[in-house]
């Protein structure tokens, strides 16, 4: 599961394989929340250094999320599109807001606390 924050920029590390690398010239990201089923799409240029960088290990994402696209914390459902068709990613999203104290208390083992990493092979 990702773990992203309303109201600000937040960055998504993408393991891709070096032979799929030049396959894509863009990602599309659909964020699509779980209960009002509500989309937001982002598009990302892979030759646009502001929202895309790899090196030899990693590429690395950057979402904008300092402006309220996505108008609801909760759970989304993430399809990554390469090129806007092959779908080459499909998970979960938690989008956590910015309110100073939350209405609720929540218990986190340390082993469900994962990094923002897909995996594309």
């Amino acid at each position: 599961m990702l773990y992203l924050i309303k109201g600000q920029e937040n960055e998504l590390y993408m393991n891709i394989n070096n032979n799929s690398r030049t396959t894509f010239t863009g990602y599309t990201f659909v964020f699509t929340h779980v209960l009002s089923q509500e989309e937001k799409t982002y598009l990302i240029d892979t030759s646009n250094p502001l929202q895309y960088f790899q090196n030899i290990r990693y590429c690395t994402v950057i979402i904008p999320l300092d402006t309220d696209d996505l108008n609801y914390e909760g759970q989304y459902v993430l399809n990554v599109y390469g090129d806007g068709v092959e779908n080459v990613f499909k998970g979960m999203v938690v989008l956590e807001g910015t309110e100073e104290e939350p209405l609720f208390t929540t218990y986190q083992s340390s082993n469900e606390n994962n990094e923002n990493y897909i995996f594309i092979s």
